[in-house]
């Protein structure tokens, strides 16, 4: 079908779709592919979306689809009204992942508010900052702090920075404030990005595939675009992306902000879409906002595999890594931390007294404070940390640790943990610098 003829056949679904939405059972219309007995025929059809299907000798005249449209074949796809793919914090799906990635990478489980859904893919915006991109009923409103993957402090990245929930389009982004972290151009278990796509006439049905929160990596097919149509909660929704799964499960609540990619190979996967609906009768059946309405609106591209990573010696946890390998006394900190730290995140979400004293912790401040040091380690190690003095703060952390690390025979740790509080709380007023390298305080003074 040339460009012309498809600009005709546009135009005789939107006069129909008025009408059609007046038909019982109808709550939509696309253009994709004519199916006869669930065989794709190659020709493009205005296609309506209702419920259930019926027997014409018992729909009323007035009621019934027409073969035609201006010239255009009909065909009618069977499914109930679209909703979102909303999940509470509390509910588990089967499949669930709950892993914590840093770098951040598109695919993984995000948290914000009582929800939680995925993380699409990084953006950049023309200043060179990055952004996660989600779904606007994931990320909520905007100031709202984002996780990945739990509404924990330890694992929070930032917060929402721009929210779009419309008609045209359900898309928002979250800064990447903490560690700065700025993320990668890849799709766990898809691959990297190469760039961005959009679903033309003469592609469908068009494969695709996503990595969700709750279904992991599914594969289905874009059938029918130029989708709008009404909602369960009588949402109005324009021009969307209509997948099919066929026989397999695609999506389910937990995945909305999953980006929809057209996979080619490891190095290069296109992003069409962002999910963002499906139909609560089957989990095959997908609805994805077009990417480059997201990027206009929003003001934003893609990241992709051609944009440098950034090193990790300019993340926070990097630059720490760095200063603290200047002595030996530094080495043996990092060391501690790096061989442990997936016990220790353990620890402060599973063992009560840990996690309720984490919870009490300034988190935010600490790590503004971490990261002022980083960006200059003569940086004085202040008073205080947030509202409360800092060396309560650093021995209360303390009390709840080396008690649980004593009781469970871990000596070592307990050492240098006690070491590190030492180190902070002695050098109140000093240098991180010159505390790392014992040069006290009253040296300082002297030598000036």
């Amino acid at each position: 079908m040339d460009d012309m003829t498809f600009e005709q056949m546009k135009q005789a679904k939107e006069y129909f779709h008025a009408t059609a939405m007046t038909i019982p059972g109808v709550h939509g219309t696309s253009i994709g592919i004519k199916r006869v007995r669930g065989a794709p025929t190659g020709r493009l059809a205005i296609c309506v979306h209702l419920g259930r299907k019926r027997a014409l000798d018992v729909i009323a005249p007035e009621h019934q689809i027409p073969l035609e449209i201006d010239g255009f074949p009909t065909d009618v796809i069977e499914h109930a009204p679209i909703i979102r793919c909303e999940a509470k914090s509390e509910r588990r799906a089967m499949y669930e992942d709950n892993s914590k990635y840093r770098p951040l990478v598109g695919g993984t489980k995000l948290s914000a508010g009582f929800s939680f859904g995925t993380l699409g893919c990084i953006v950049a915006k023309p200043d060179g900052s990055r952004y996660a991109l989600s779904a606007a009923h994931v990320l909520g409103e905007v100031g709202t702090t984002v996780y990945q993957p739990a509404k924990v402090k330890c694992d929070e990245i930032g917060a929402t920075a721009e929210s779009l929930d419309c008609s045209q389009m359900d898309a928002a982004i979250a800064s990447l404030d903490y560690y700065q972290d700025a993320g990668l151009a890849r799709i766990r278990e898809i691959g990297a990005i190469s760039g961005t796509g959009e679903v033309g006439k003469d592609q469908l049905p068009y494969p695709v595939a996503k990595r969700g929160a709750s279904t992991g990596l599914s594969f289905g097919s874009v059938v029918a675009i130029c989708y709008s149509g009404l909602a369960a909660n009588l949402e109005q929704f324009q021009d969307m992306l209509f997948i099919d799964g066929r026989d397999e499960a695609f999506i389910d609540h937990g995945d909305s902000g999953a980006a929809v990619v057209h996979p080619i190979d490891e190095d290069n996967n296109l992003v069409l879409g962002l999910l963002w609906g499906k139909a609560p009768d089957t989990n095959r059946v997908g609805v994805a906002t077009p990417i480059d309405r997201i990027t206009a609106a929003l003001g934003v591209r893609v990241l992709t595999r051609d944009d440098p990573v950034r090193p990790s010696g300019e993340t926070l946890l990097g630059r720490f890594e760095a200063f603290l390998g200047e002595t030996e006394r530094g080495k043996a900190y990092w060391d501690a931390y790096a061989h442990n730290r997936i016990y220790f995140r353990h620890i402060f979400h599973q063992v009560p007294r840990l996690a309720a004293t984490w919870r009490k912790m300034p988190v935010a401040e600490m790590i503004e404070a971490l990261r002022r040091a980083m960006q200059d380690p003569d940086t004085v190690i202040p008073m205080y940390i947030g509202s409360r003095e800092t060396e309560d703060v650093m021995w209360d952390l303390y009390e709840a640790l080396g008690s649980y690390l004593q009781k469970n025979h871990q000596g070592m740790l307990q050492q240098q943990a006690a070491s590190f509080c030492r180190l902070v709380c002695g050098n109140i007023g000093n240098s991180w610098r010159n505390a790392l390298h014992g040069i006290a305080l009253q040296d300082v003074h002297l030598n000036d």
